[in-house]
């Protein structure tokens, strides 16, 4: 049994790699997204108010691809070697991978609800979605103390 969990350490790094694969995949979305806004932009899309909630998602995708770079990194930290990374991005603990990762959660949910309030047709939905997000928050807020 020793055996087994001493080797258990292959099992993280594969999922490290996997995770950081997607990482790449979720920059490469965002970047793809970039481009087609920009594209947008150029074509005279300026003056439509979907343009502003294209940019919102795509801001949403580099979080969110942010937010999994940094649990790759917290993963590789607590189970397979220190890495050369700022000092706030150090991880210890679990406690710290779920502090940083809770952290870039609420970000991600504020630029969500931000985007629901432009994309709204109607003032009730808004309310709706505005106070979905902020028990999210609370709760997330709540969770990380």
């Amino acid at each position: 049994m020793r055996h087994v969990l001493n080797r258990s350490g292959l099992v993280v790094q594969v999922a490290v790699l996997g995770l950081f694969v997607t990482t790449v995949g979720t920059f490469g979305w965002a970047i793809a997204r970039t481009v087609q806004l920009i594209g947008n932009l150029l074509d005279g899309g300026f003056a439509d108010d979907q343009l502003l909630i294209d940019l919102l998602e795509t801001i949403d995708t580099y979080l969110i691809a942010v937010v999994q770079l940094i649990f790759v990194i917290g993963l590789y930290e607590l189970f397979i070697g220190d890495l050369d990374v700022p000092d706030w991005l150090e991880v210890h603990s679990l406690d710290d991978l779920k502090k940083s990762l809770i952290d870039s959660l609420i970000v991600v949910l504020a630029v969500k609800g931000i985007e629901k309030l432009v994309a709204a047709k109607e003032p009730l939905d808004a309310l709706y979605s505005s106070t979905a997000i902020a028990v999210m928050v609370a709760a997330f807020t709540w969770f990380r103390s």
